[in-house]
């Protein structure tokens, strides 16, 4: 990897987000899958793999990941498309729900050296994780032993993937009781307990298969807004619940407070989105495709990136204007307090994120240049 990333000047993007369905086989009741107008499809391989080479070609990102909505362990040729983005000098972050882990596809994710892994663990009880089921006869009991399973085959290959458990904390609105807390998601007793059950079935593998863990041992596992290691290369992160998301699932029809400024690190200045369908978006948060500037079936990438419509979002951005109904509607709040809060929020961050590359992206291309 750190051969990939040597002599080549900083590409334009930090990720661009590469949707291979839009479809999913969970229905997460933080998440708006369902609430979709978008036809659900599969972008096919040959498809995928011209985006992933204009990618390359263009120098647009070092990063991709195969993820906006919907679940990629549902194309028959994911294994196949990370080979390919890793290829070509492209590092993969992958996300999956988890629900779709079993050995023979982790060893060819592993073989095809996948740069990341990310399971959206998210439910460490069964009223969050029957919340998720659409149907079918899985457990809790069992989603547990495929991600552990994931573990143990990660190890056991001395895979290069790194891999990260996601789990929820509440978001900042809850934490001042400006938004509901959703505690069968966040629960600190439910959360930890998890996690020290992934921290010890991690070291129990190691020592199976005769790795060293004596400085692991002493990890302290705890909630924290970012992520940690575990062991090398296996990681947990607790991410912020998405308010903007959760308000969409639920079909929220109250009194709405739009954004008049906002900050964005999206618009195609850090990063923009590919839908599975082919149309290009402004950010990963477009779930339903409001925000669509172009058509890859039909134009370049690099004519839509170049068109005065995206030059006119990113410019807009610049000056930590929203630039389109649902941009205004994502920054906005559900009460005059949260949306004036939340607006003031995200400049500040917009303001720091230009100044410095997003932490989670830098650390993982840190890593990875490092490793050889």
């Amino acid at each position: 990897m750190s051969e990939r990333l040597k002599d080549r000047s900083p590409p334009r993007f930090k990720i661009i987000y590469l949707e291979l369905t839009n479809a999913c086989n969970f229905t997460c009741d933080y998440c708006p899958i369902d609430r979709q107008t978008r036809k659900k499809v599969i972008m096919s391989t040959e498809f995928a793999c011209n985006v992933l080479d204009q990618i390359a070609e263009n120098n647009l990102s070092n990063l991709v990941t195969f993820h906006l909505m919907g679940e990629p362990f549902l194309h028959k040729s994911l294994c196949q498309l990370v080979g390919y983005a890793e290829s070509r000098g492209l590092m993969v972050r992958l996300l999956t729900n988890g629900s779709l882990l079993e050995t023979k596809r982790n060893q060819a994710l592993f073989e095809n050296d996948l740069t990341r892994l990310e399971v959206g663990f998210r439910t460490p009880n069964d009223t969050a994780f029957n919340l998720r089921l659409r149907g079918g006869s899985l457990t809790l009991e069992e989603y547990v032993r495929r991600t552990e399973e994931l573990i143990e085959d990660k190890i056991r290959m001395r895979a290069r993937t790194e891999l990260c458990i996601k789990l929820f904390i509440r978001s900042h609105a809850a934490e001042i009781k400006l938004a509901e807390s959703y505690e069968h998601l966040t629960s600190e007793e439910d959360n930890l307990a998890m996690a020290r059950q992934l921290q010890a079935h991690t070291l129990k593998m190691a020592k199976r298969y005769h790795l060293q863990t004596e400085e692991w041992e002493d990890v302290p596992i705890r909630i924290v807004n970012g992520e940690y290691p575990i062991f090398p290369g296996i990681y947990i992160n607790f991410s912020r619940i998405q308010d903007f998301w959760v308000r969409e699932q639920r079909g929220y029809q109250g009194r709405y407070y739009p954004a008049l400024i906002g900050g964005c690190s999206a618009g195609f200045r850090d990063d923009f989105g590919i839908l599975a369908s082919g149309e290009v978006t402004t950010c990963c948060v477009d779930y339903d495709g409001k925000n669509i500037i172009g058509d890859l079936r039909t134009r370049s990438l690099m004519e839509i990136l170049e068109s005065a419509e995206a030059k006119r979002i990113e410019r807009s951005l610049k000056w930590f204007i929203p630039p389109t109904p649902f941009c205004r509607e994502c920054l906005g709040g559900c009460t005059l307090a949260s949306s004036a809060i939340k607006q003031l929020a995200t400049v500040c961050i917009d303001v720091k994120d230009r100044f410095a590359p997003r932490k989670a992206y830098r650390s993982i291309l840190e890593r990875q240049s490092q490793a050889g």
